[in-house]
């Protein structure tokens, strides 16, 4: 699969995850990579047989103070070749980017894994 490919899933991802959500979104800039930087892979001491699907980088809306202008934008980033090594086929792969980004977004806005999978058992 094309950088360019794996670019359009994600798109689609976030195009089809509530609009006001993706309307809330400030200064997130969501990249795509193919794996985890060597200074994200240590600062989260990933060891060489763990798989990094997708980031998030920054403050959470929960705990922001309201004076971090000046600041970088917080980041989202979807590690391509990770996913497409768990995914068996195109739908496959479709559905865990979907997951991936919304799990990542929702780390922006706050919620921990438990919170995440509290509202993935009400679906």
């Amino acid at each position: 699969m094309t950088d360019e490919q794996f670019t359009l899933l994600v798109r689609r991802a976030i195009d089809e995850l509530s609009p006001e959500h993706i309307a809330a979104l400030e200064h997130v800039a969501i990249l795509v990579s193919d794996l985890p930087t060597t200074e994200q892979a240590r600062k989260l001491q990933l060891r060489g047989d763990q798989l990094l699907l997708g980031l998030f980088e920054g403050v959470p809306r929960t705990q922001r103070s309201g004076y971090e202008s000046g600041l970088l934008p917080d980041t989202i980033t979807i590690f391509k070749q990770p996913l497409l090594a768990i995914s068996r086929n195109d739908d496959e792969l479709y559905s865990r980017v979907k997951r991936t980004v919304w799990h990542e977004i929702a780390h922006y806005f706050g919620l921990s894994h438990e919170q995440m999978d509290a509202l993935e058992r009400r679906d």
